[in-house]
């Protein structure tokens, strides 16, 4: 482990009751419930990069309750008096040598409420962190400007909570991305930066596994917009009836640090963002597969195998077969037709038009390494460095298919591609891309 864990002493029980009529109100007044369970003493050890451990002492062989078995919830509070959820709670094989420690591994950790489980509706916002979501989603840098006549320091445009971008992509669900001021809380630095929050508000009542869904999924879309895979790094929840937050913990994966440059121009797309928001959200369960395969490409390795360009290929078919063959009107059953299409639908996207794209050499590439001809069949597949440049090109043609599904047109990708990840990584091999 890297990081040092944060220790939690404390008393556990497991909540009483899972699926009484009253749950609701139980779960906002987690005070009615307690003494109702057996309390245990013990220790919850949270691994910002690990896996999380609770450990009782001393507990009795019938612990393992009917409710805890079905629910894997764990309720706790600390020596300080924070009140602790613990999500997938399961219990570890007893140690033969120190039969007097129960462990278990904790996946969640919720700091703040006690909740029935994960589907239990009872928040009204969640704001999220991402470590480089301001790389991409920038306002205006908030800076101080010095009076040199009076001797210190005002803010340049200052706007707490500044709100970029406002959109609706459910009719009760709206996703927000805001500046939010972080002044030094040091005496002696004067120094005031900003951080962009994702934040879903709601009209309704939300539960924690409907967010996680949702932050999953703008995770998806900013890895596309910065072109390397992002994750959370923080996680809160806000509840209008009691007025106060709860922080989740949990284990962090780390985000690829962008380059200079992004794929989605945020500044030069920013009216048109909240649209693009909304057409994400509305197709992301078919898009995300796909939209994964390439994320998960982008990542950098020391070396190349067939299935990396297998995936590639797979995810155009299954593009096309998802999002394209339905609006023709047309059963394009053929591997190389579909290909073909794309094609012609992005002909006029500058890069995808100069890699010279082959849709019969892809057909035999995909379809030998697929194991659909026989070996000792001719064909026009390509293998070692060249099968590799031509996933690297293959990855081009997905990415405009994709910014293409969130509504953004051939001459606004053209747009997208200039001072990109994209065109850097073609500028620095350009002997391989048949530029003229």
């Amino acid at each position: 482990m890297n990081k040092s864990p944060q220790i939690f002493h404390g008393e556990w029980w497991v909540p009483a009751e899972m699926d009484h009529d009253l749950a609701d109100m139980l779960a906002s007044n987690p005070s009615s419930m307690r003494g109702l369970e057996q309390k245990y003493i013990g220790t919850l050890t949270y691994f910002e990069d690990g896996d999380s451990t609770l450990d009782f002492y001393h507990v009795p062989s019938n612990f393992h309750s009917k409710l805890y078995c079905q629910n894997r919830v764990m309720w706790g509070m600390d020596t300080n008096g924070n009140i602790f959820t613990l999500f997938d709670v399961v219990m570890r094989d007893k140690d033969s040598v120190d039969f007097t420690n129960t462990k278990f591994d904790v996946d969640l950790i919720l700091i703040g409420e006690h909740v029935l489980s994960l589907d239990t509706a009872l928040f009204n916002k969640c704001v999220i962190q991402f470590p480089y979501l301001r790389n991409w989603a920038f306002h205006d840098n908030l800076t101080l400007k010095r009076n040199e006549a009076e001797n210190n320091y005002t803010l340049n445009k200052v706007n707490s909570n500044n709100c970029l971008v406002d959109a609706q992509i459910e009719n009760e669900v709206k996703w927000l991305l805001r500046d939010k001021q972080i002044q030094s809380k040091t005496r002696f630095d004067l120094s005031i930066s900003q951080a962009t929050e994702f934040v879903i508000e709601s009209a309704k009542k939300l539960s924690i596994r409907d967010c996680l869904i949702q932050i999953v999924e703008f995770a998806q879309l900013l890895s596309i917009a910065l072109y390397c895979k992002q994750s959370p790094s923080a996680v809160s929840f806000y509840n209008y009836k009691t007025n106060r937050y709860a922080f989740l913990l949990f284990k962090i994966r780390e985000s690829a640090k962008p380059k200079n440059s992004t794929l989605i121009k945020f500044k030069k797309l920013k009216e048109k963002v909240p649209a693009i928001f909304q057409a994400w959200h509305e197709n992301y369960n078919n898009i995300s597969p796909i939209s994964n395969y390439l994320i998960q490409s982008l990542h950098e390795k020391k070396t190349f195998d067939v299935p990396d360009f297998l995936i590639i290929a797979q995810a155009l078919d299954g593009f096309y077969k998802r999002f394209v063959n339905k609006k023709d009107g047309k059963n394009h059953k053929k591997y190389e037709d579909g290909i073909k299409i794309l094609l012609e639908q992005f002909n006029d996207v500058v890069f995808v038009n100069k890699c010279h794209i082959d849709p019969i050499i892809l057909r035999d590439s995909r379809n030998k390494y697929s194991h659909l001809y026989p070996d000792d069949e001719k064909s026009l597949a390509l293998e070692g460095e060249d099968l590799y440049w031509l996933t690297e090109k293959c990855k081009i043609l997905l990415t405009c298919c994709i910014l293409n599904l969130m509504g953004l047109t051939n001459k606004e990708i053209n747009h997208c591609f200039s001072c990109s990840p994209i065109q850097e990584f073609i500028i620095s091999h350009l002997f391989e891309f048949s530029f003229e």
